[in-house]
């Protein structure tokens, strides 16, 4: 019986039926099998199909017969060729003082149905349903559906037929069994059939409840950003194992569900989210993706928290003009439209540091292909402007390495003072790069992105020394970033890289917190909630998602607070490590003048 369930009637019958390994009835206490199942026939059926599923597991439930009573129901099972019982008593009363009415919305509501959907199931209106979800609230003294939902899963406060029918409660253990289609397959067939796939039953009833939380990635672990990816992998697993190693949450652990995709590829990112959202994860992450829009889309209609670092102002834009769909994803790194901008005010406080020498006043900017991607350019030429320089080239489009290297000749023969090397890819700068430095002239090379990747230092060998590059999010070289870097080292036996190592990292930790102070994991509206308050401080910065956009902020570009933002950081590299040279209070190292320039 459930923890608070009122004890049955006096008088009330109780009844009990075994059943052997092929489903049959082999003994009984409180009826006669003599005279066939009669009314307990579709009991009898759902204990049958209990007895199909892989483990042992257990269910107790109300269950309303023709005449509209309710029993009290309990059904036990080892597993495929072991024992099953069913057990039932009957004229039992909810608990709560709640109504028949109100158990039915209450098991609704526990397999995540909104107050429209149960209305539908209900032939109600949805004003009516609000009301009886208020009242369900009130009597188990909860504040929240998901803490009801909890509460519900918990003390067997489940009324089965399901209204409407089993269709999305396929996850839980009791829309299981109330599906008359989900067990065709013999007993001996070792599993349970359900449109087409295997599956196995809870270990308990309470299954649904204490399973892992689950965190579903979408990170490339094949193609030219597999390295990014593994990356990805391994600090958001280092997280996560951290997290559990505390006791997960609430006692519950949390697991990483990764599928892999191809970045470019808008078919394969749908493909991923899809299968993330088919296995009901709690929550979505992501690096960047080439089709951003379509991870939004199908996010969107999943409804969990999505925590993606595409660093793109049009989405961000989206969540900020229409939160009613998008309200539950957030940016966990500030846009795109900082690039630019940062590139010049680098690139003026080390002129008017001191640091670099005023030998030229021309800036440039050589821009990839990527796909809503918007480097912030119309700000930056205002900015030069500004600041004595001239932003006099600036080239679009360039998708191909050989039009990377075209580009990385043609700006060494004009000679800038600096150029913003504009692709997030290593292969695309490493092209460049190498062609600038066939015939090098007196100009700081500034990349995005891709140096940060161990591989990038690899491949270019001592070429790589004194190249700048910036990230709108990077990991600090305080004593908290260290002691993740640390971390990492010790799990992997490889050092992390600069920037998406240590996102994946504090995105871990930043749901955590949210997971913890929401009522469940599974109360989306309640995790979202809990990521917009407060300030987030990770090895990457201070997360702050309180704007309509829910986007972290960058310092100094879009605030001169960095106590809640992300330093827009630019490193160099020197004598084969990474240093920030650029802002302060962050720098760990002068600017070096790089080995290309004249002495």
């Amino acid at each position: 019986m459930p923890a608070n369930a009122r004890p049955p009637v006096p008088g009330a019958a109780v009844h009990e039926v075994v059943l052997d390994r092929h489903g049959e009835p082999a003994s009984a206490r409180g009826v006669s099998l003599a005279q066939g199942p009669g009314a307990w026939q579709e009991l009898l059926e759902l204990a049958r199909r209990a007895g199909r599923l892989q483990g042992a597991h257990e269910l107790s439930f109300y269950w309303r017969d023709e005449s509209r009573r309710l029993v009290f129901a309990t059904v036990r099972s080892a597993g495929v060729g072991g024992r099953t019982s069913l057990s039932w008593v009957e004229d039992s009363e909810p608990p709560y003082s709640l109504t028949q009415r109100e158990l039915e919305v209450l098991t609704l509501l526990s397999g995540g149905l909104g107050n429209a959907e149960i209305a539908e199931r209900l032939w109600a209106s949805v004003r009516t349903v609000t009301t009886h979800v208020e009242r369900v609230l009130g009597k188990l003294q909860v504040r929240s559906r998901a803490a009801a939902a909890v509460t519900a899963l918990e003390e067997s406060l489940i009324l089965l037929p399901v209204t409407g029918g089993p269709h999305g409660f396929d996850r839980l253990l009791h829309g299981i069994l109330s599906d008359p289609d989900a067990t065709r397959a013999p007993a001996s067939s070792g599993g349970l059939s359900r449109r087409g796939d295997s599956a196995s039953a809870p270990t308990t009833r309470r299954r649904s409840v204490r399973r892992p939380i689950l965190l579903g990635s979408a990170f490339p672990v094949t193609g030219e950003i597999a390295e990014d990816g593994e990356e990805m992998i391994r600090a958001s697993q280092l997280a996560i194992d951290q997290v559990n190693l505390r006791g997960g949450i609430g006692g519950r652990p949390v697991e990483l569900v990764n599928v892999d995709l191809d970045i470019k590829d808008g078919e394969s990112i749908r493909s991923a989210f899809s299968e993330l959202a088919g296995r009901d994860v709690d929550a979505l992450v992501s690096g960047y993706l080439g089709d951003q829009e379509v991870a939004h889309e199908i996010a969107a209609e999943h409804g969990a928290p999505y925590l993606h670092a595409a660093t793109l102002e049009s989405m961000v834009r989206l969540v900020e003009h229409n939160p009613g769909r998008y309200g539950h994803i957030f940016q966990i790194c500030p846009s795109d439209i900082n690039y630019g901008p940062g590139f010049v005010h680098a690139l003026t406080e080390l002129r008017d540091s001191g640091q670099l020498p005023r030998r030229s006043r021309s800036l440039a900017i050589v821009r990839g292909r990527w796909k809503l991607g918007d480097l912030g350019i119309e700000r930056a030429v205002a900015m030069a402007e500004a600041a004595g320089w001239e932003l006099d080239y600036i080239a679009d489009d360039i998708a191909s390495a050989e039009q990377w290297a075209e580009e990385g000749r043609r700006v060494a023969a004009r000679a800038p003072a600096a150029v913003m090397i504009g692709s997030f890819f290593t292969h695309e700068t490493i092209s460049f790069v190498r062609a600038f430095q066939a015939d090098p002239a007196p100009t700081l090379l500034y990349a995005l992105y891709a140096p940060s990747i161990p591989r990038f230092r690899v491949e270019m060998g001592p070429a790589a020394e004194g190249l700048l590059w910036a990230t709108t999010t990077g990991t600090y070289s305080d004593q908290v970033a260290r002691r993740f870097i640390d971390s990492y080292r010790r799990a992997w036996a490889v050092p992390p890289g600069r920037s998406h190592a240590g996102i994946a990292y504090d995105r871990v930790r930043i749901l955590a917190d949210a997971w913890g102070a929401a009522d469940s994991a599974r109360d989306f509206g309640s995790v979202s909630e809990a990521l917009r308050q407060g300030v987030h401080r990770g090895v990457n910065g201070a997360y702050s998602f309180a704007g309509a956009g829910q986007a972290a902020l960058a310092y100094p570009l879009a605030t001169p607070d960095p106590s809640i933002s992300m330093a827009h950081l630019v490193f160099q590299i020197q004598d084969n490590r990474q240093r920030i040279v650029h802002p302060a209070p962050y720098t760990e190292s002068g600017l070096r003048l790089p080995p290309w320039w004249p002495s």
